[in-house]
């Protein structure tokens, strides 16, 4: 759950950062030209995933590269082969992401016809640093998600992480093991190294194969902006309890001017110092 102090936290930082984040984001497009997928100790007996350049190269630009962005994943068998499995579409539902996790509605995306024909296969998030294992907010966030949601095939349905290295990106694709999920489950622990975290018992990392042969595309909110980093506190910390439609849509970048509207208030009202920063303030009368 977000408490206040954890949102004044973000709120008293946002405002002096954020335009020197928004410039690192920038060189996100640079990274997408140098991709790694990591396949060693790979599982070789169930599905494989590819995902579309297209949609893969758009999520990367809109990220940040300090606070986690996600997507939920879905897709359809190949023609050729019912053990490969095609990612469709991202589906990018209202969210706030700090460096170890994403906070998102309990719901997910309501159904929609471009969604009649997919599967759910997964989520996928960006990570700041790369990880040797998924985190344990990853496998308890992933086994909640199966629990609740019954279309929603162990099997089929994987975390996908992409990891900001140095200049790069790495992809890597988990599914929970039997173990995995009944741990997930029942974890009720938020910390780093919560009671029987025991990571090669409760994963398997899966193939996964970036392709240019077919297209993606993204779903947004249709309501609404999909980062909530910068809102208000009210909305941010209702987020859980959001209720939220999805459109056909490209989203908008990180920093966009939708998902901060509060910079651009604070820029027309220059006088109003107790709500600003100091260095974010133009001296009228110099």
């Amino acid at each position: 759950m977000l408490s206040l102090d954890t949102y004044l936290f973000h709120d008293f930082h946002s405002r002096p950062d954020w335009y020197v984040r928004a410039i690192s984001a920038a060189s996100l497009y640079k990274r997408v030209n140098h991709m790694h997928v990591n396949s060693e100790d790979i599982n070789g007996t169930g599905y494989t995933y590819i995902m579309p350049m297209n949609i893969l190269k758009k999520f990367i630009r809109i990220a940040d590269l300090r606070s986690q962005i996600c997507g939920y994943l879905y897709g359809k068998s190949s023609p050729d082969n019912p053990q490969v499995k095609e990612i469709r579409c991202i589906a990018m539902p209202p969210q706030w992401g700090d460096s170890q996790e994403v906070h998102l509605p309990s719901a997910l995306p309501e159904h929609h016809d471009f969604l009649n024909d997919l599967e759910p296969l997964g989520w996928m998030h960006t990570q700041p640093n790369e990880l040797p294992q998924p985190s344990p907010q990853d496998l308890t966030f992933h086994a909640r998600i199966l629990e609740n949601n019954k279309q929603w095939d162990r099997e089929k349905s994987i975390i996908l992480t992409c990891s900001f290295t140095s200049g790069s990106c790495s992809l890597t694709a988990y599914k929970l093991t039997p173990c995995g999920y009944e741990w997930g489950r029942a974890n009720n622990d938020n910390g780093s190294n919560p009671h029987g975290y025991l990571p090669r018992f409760l994963y398997e990392k899966v193939p996964m194969r970036v392709s240019d042969r077919f297209l993606g595309f993204f779903m947004v909110p249709d309501n609404g902006p999909w980062n909530y980093y910068y809102m208000e506190f009210e909305e941010v910390n209702h987020i859980r309890d959001m209720k939220y439609g999805m459109k056909l849509g490209t989203p908008p970048e990180y920093y966009h001017e939708d998902h901060r509207p509060k910079h651009f208030l604070e820029f027309t009202n220059p006088e109003e110092g107790d709500h600003m920063a100091s260095g974010d303030q133009e001296d009228t009368f110099s």
